[in-house]
């Protein structure tokens, strides 16, 4: 005589449908029990089982035909429920401890300040980048903005490191022009 158990030693979408049924309705009321008294939850348990009748269908056709199928059954349905509250206890660990931050807030009127005067710096400063040649606008962003040494921008222009110092150094010169220039036009 057949048990129910024994149809997961076959692929289970070779068994007719109603005894597919009859093994799923089986393997619940086997593993309930014992999952329900870890869980005390009905519609966990009852999720746990699904997952837990899944991986044993899938597995179940590489059973060793002297395998004890029912001992199997409880453990796979065991380590399924371990997995899941593994699962929900590393999510409560979560939000128990969210990420942080820093971020600064601005304590006092002075802070702010300082934070719109480096804005207005900044915007200054790209100003002042975008009138340069395209030659020493890369040159300038490629070491201050990305911060690549010489010999990496150096590798990506095709430049030698001696035209690469030349170049940057009058990108600097004309820069720091531009910003005077601009300084004066504030002023006035």
């Amino acid at each position: 005589m057949v048990q129910w158990f024994d149809y997961f030693k076959v692929p289970i979408g070779s068994v007719d449908p109603t005894i597919q049924e009859t093994v799923y309705n089986s393997f619940y009321k086997f593993v309930y029990p014992s999952i329900y008294s870890m869980i005390l939850d009905h519609s966990l348990t009852e999720d746990i089982i699904q997952d837990a009748f899944i991986k044993s269908i899938t597995k179940g056709p590489y059973i060793r035909s002297d395998s004890n199928i029912p001992a199997w059954i409880k453990r796979l349905a065991y380590n399924t429920t371990l997995d899941y509250l593994r699962k929900l206890n590393r999510e409560r660990r979560l939000l128990a401890h969210p990420c942080s931050y820093d971020i600064e807030i601005p304590s006092d009127s002075m802070t702010v300040d300082r934070e719109v005067e480096r804005k207005e710096s900044n915007e200054e400063l790209y100003r002042a980048i975008d009138e340069l040649k395209l030659d020493y606008q890369v040159a300038l962003i490629l070491f201050y903005v990305e911060g690549k040494t010489y010999r990496e921008i150096c590798n990506e222009l095709r430049l030698t490191e001696s035209v690469f110092t030349q170049r940057l150094a009058r990108a600097r010169k004309k820069l720091l022009h531009n910003l005077q220039r601009l300084d004066s036009k504030d002023i006035l």
